[in-house]
């Protein structure tokens, strides 16, 4: 049998796989992440802190929305630029 090697690492072929469309929206939901974070440390706060803020009951949510991975709401933009004294939506 003589097949040919396929060098790519498994990571390197999920990178190739990667639209333009889906590398710019997983951008803009780190950098969404990492101002929410930003935001809470200019205030002090912790995730429980921002999770009575918002009137959330699950840490889990507050989790995910700093993985940078959450598919945030218009609404919850609002709502986190309220509490964070930030503008998470440029209009």
């Amino acid at each position: 049998l003589n097949m040919k090697q396929n060098n790519e690492s498994p990571l390197d072929k999920i990178l190739l796989e990667i639209t333009p469309e889906e590398q710019a929206r997983t951008d803009a939901k780190m950098q969404l992440a990492a101002k929410i974070a930003d935001a809470m440390e200019v205030k002090g706060w912790n995730n429980k802190m921002l999770m009575e803020a918002m009137g959330k009951k699950n840490p889990s949510e507050i989790s995910r929305w700093l993985s940078g991975t959450h598919n945030f709401t218009t609404d919850t933009l609002i709502d986190l630029g309220r509490v964070l004294n930030t503008d998470f939506i440029n209009l």
